[in-house]
């Protein structure tokens, strides 16, 4: 089983399972790629810049080069730490369930009290994924829950044997009423 990238955290009535995102290779050696000409452009502004017949306009747009330079870097570095750092947390109390779901720019939190939780459960979404070209669909495993007026998907990426796992420390936390579990 792979469940060693996900860690479960049970200490003082509540129970935190973080769940890394899954690493998209593609992306990650694409925007390591692109970080090379954006070194070499910063180089190349700066020794513009301080050359010594440089005219105040010629500085003044380096300055504006500079300025959009960081604005790509600071979305090149979110999207960096987005697929390494990146995690959905789950964060069960004695009174609620907090899911925090990351998305590359903030997080978003969605908080459920306890008691108007039901059919806890593993369940599977199909999605539609580009390979070689061409819209196939698959499918993945995810945790879901029914909630007054709308049903909640959580645990993205992770795999059958995962969810299953999460479901089943969740169970054996004892903070869910056994009432809230799918049968």
């Amino acid at each position: 089983m792979s469940i060693n990238r996900i860690h479960i955290h049970l200490q003082d009535h509540q129970l935190k399972i973080l769940v890394p995102v899954r690493k998209n290779k593609k992306l990650m050696m694409w925007v390591f790629l692109m970080s090379i000409p954006w070194v070499l452009i910063l180089w190349l502004i700066i020794e513009e810049t301080y050359h010594p017949e440089a005219s105040f306009w010629w500085k003044i747009f380096s300055v504006l080069s500079i300025l959009s330079w960081s604005a790509i870097g600071i979305v090149g570095y979110t999207i960096l730490s987005f697929m390494f750092f990146g995690r959905e947390k789950i964060l069960i109390t004695q009174k609620q369930m907090l899911i925090e779901k990351p998305l590359v720019f903030y997080n978003r939190r969605n908080y459920y009290l306890l008691p108007k939780i039901s059919q806890l459960r593993v369940g599977g979404e199909q999605y539609k994924a580009r390979e070689n070209g061409v819209w196939v669909t698959r499918e993945r495993s995810i945790l879901m829950m029914d909630y007054p007026d709308k049903q909640v998907i959580f645990g993205r990426g992770t795999t059958a044997e995962e969810a299953e796992w999460i479901l089943l420390k969740i169970a054996q936390s004892g903070i869910i009423p056994t009432h809230a579990f799918a049968p």
